[in-house]
């Protein structure tokens, strides 16, 4: 009789317990496989994202190079033109290369004058700044005729730069730049760190950038090769973006290595005028310089910026570690060495600190022929003590030694830590061309051909 219940066949399956040769499973190759492809796909589209962006970058470097000699006194006069604005503590600095390039180099604050904070005078400062024909500019109401414009056109940044995400360098950008009663569009931005760190500029710039993929990161912070790895030392990088940065095949090239080992973000010819990376994102803690514990400071991105033989060292908060790493043991250390000595104006670091950064090698390196320059309030923060009145005559003294002292009459407010405890704010005279934007007032340079 047959069994009105026969069993239930078993279903056929793979054994994926079955181990290969070199001890792995098949469960376990196939999964490493999957990854592989997972990994390759991601990465295959982030280089066509990169290639997009370069594209573009090119495009827009290309529509920028075409653009004629402006009017004298205007961006693109075949002058240079640079302003340190009065912000209290913090930084904002603007540049307007000869060829017409608009650069925006940090927009923050966290402590001003009293008098700003009643009636806003700092944002209408910056916002006069930037509208400056010599900078951004007014906005376009009218067509080339004449012809007023239904809608205004926008206004072009075409490079922001924000050294470090501590809120004095970035948090008032989004107020600053508000859209009403137009619109700002930017080109390129470069940042260290983690731009989610950026707090509202990081919005406000995802919702002004031409294209998301031109805001990118920069490491600059390669050890030299030959010397052996420290305790807790790290190798570092050079890249943009989390690519390897390539070195320049001509003078033109931008997002490159130049010759000394800078990465090169404008390279303007008729005349010439180029911006370098020479550090950022420096986290080896070479001289317990007192940074904060995230190594913000040490990681500020250093521009320097070279036009009719004269330079510009923009030092954002870099530390005594950065100054390290660009003098002894970077890559490029020997190459930084020579581009660096003797610049002609200097931007000093971290609001003329003394606890971290402008140590005496540095200076006596850098050696300002013209100015030294610093960004920081008449009084500013109580417990930060910026500027010191010990780095002030750091400099003082590098230009008195190299016989450059003399310069017209003034006197300027900073931190005396070493005679008053706790510190005081004195108002002192100055025996050179050293100047504090919350003594002096915004802080400008314009340099021409000669």
């Amino acid at each position: 009789m047959t069994d009105p219940t026969p069993p239930k066949r078993k279903r056929r399956t793979a054994d994926y317990s079955i181990m290969t040769q070199d001890g792995e499973t098949i469960l376990d190759r196939n999964r490493k496989e999957s990854k592989r492809k997972r990994i390759k796909l991601e990465e295959d589209h982030a280089a066509k994202l990169r290639e997009e962006a370069a594209a573009l970058s090119r495009l827009w470097e290309d529509e920028v190079s075409k653009r004629p000699p402006a009017a004298p006194g205007t961006r693109g006069d075949r002058k240079f033109y640079a302003r340190m604005i009065k912000v209290g503590q913090g930084d904002c600095i603007v540049l307007g290369t000869p060829g017409g390039r608009m650069i925006l180099i940090d927009c923050g604050s966290t402590s001003r004058e009293v008098k700003d904070d009643e009636v806003d005078v700092y944002t209408k400062r910056v916002r006069d700044c930037l509208e400056d024909p010599k900078f951004l500019g007014p906005v376009q109401t009218t067509d080339a005729f004449g012809v007023p414009l239904t809608t205004p056109k926008a206004q072009f940044i075409d490079i922001m730069i924000f050294t470090h995400s501590d809120e004095d360098h970035y948090n008032q950008l989004a107020t600053v730049l508000a859209d009403k009663p137009h619109k700002i569009q930017v080109g390129r931005v470069y940042h260290s760190g983690d731009f989610a760190g950026y707090g509202s500029a990081n919005t406000w710039v995802r919702e002004h950038i031409v294209n998301e993929s031109l805001i990118r990161k920069v490491v600059h912070n390669e050890v030299d090769p030959d010397q052996k790895l420290g305790k807790k030392e790290v190798a570092g990088e050079t890249t943009l973006g989390g690519v390897a940065v390539p070195a320049a095949k001509t003078a033109t090239d931008i997002d490159c290595l130049d010759a000394q080992g800078g990465i090169r973000i404008v390279a303007e010819t008729d005349p010439a005028c180029t911006v370098t990376i020479l550090a950022s994102g420096v986290s080896n803690d070479y001289r317990k310089d007192k940074d904060a514990a995230q190594g913000k400071n040490r990681g500020s991105v250093v521009l320097l910026v070279e036009v009719f033989g004269k330079k510009l060292l923009l030092c954002g908060d870099s530390t005594r570690s950065t100054e390290h790493h660009l003098m002894k043991r970077g890559k490029y250390a020997a190459q930084n060495r020579t581009r660096l000595k003797g610049v002609d104006i200097v931007h000093i670091a971290h609001h003329g600190s003394n606890c971290t950064s402008s140590s005496l090698e540095f200076v006596n390196l850098v050696d300002p022929k013209e100015r030294a320059l610093i960004s920081a309030g008449k009084v500013g923060v109580s417990n930060h003590h910026l500027p010191s009145k010990t780095v002030v005559e750091r400099y003082v003294k590098r230009f008195v030694d190299s016989g450059r002292e003399k310069t017209p009459p003034h006197s300027g407010w900073a931190w005396d830590s070493e005679n008053y405890m706790p510190p005081m704010s004195l108002q002192f005279p100055f025996k050179a061309p050293v100047y504090i934007t919350g003594s002096h007032g915004d802080l400008d340079i314009t340099w021409e051909k000669s």
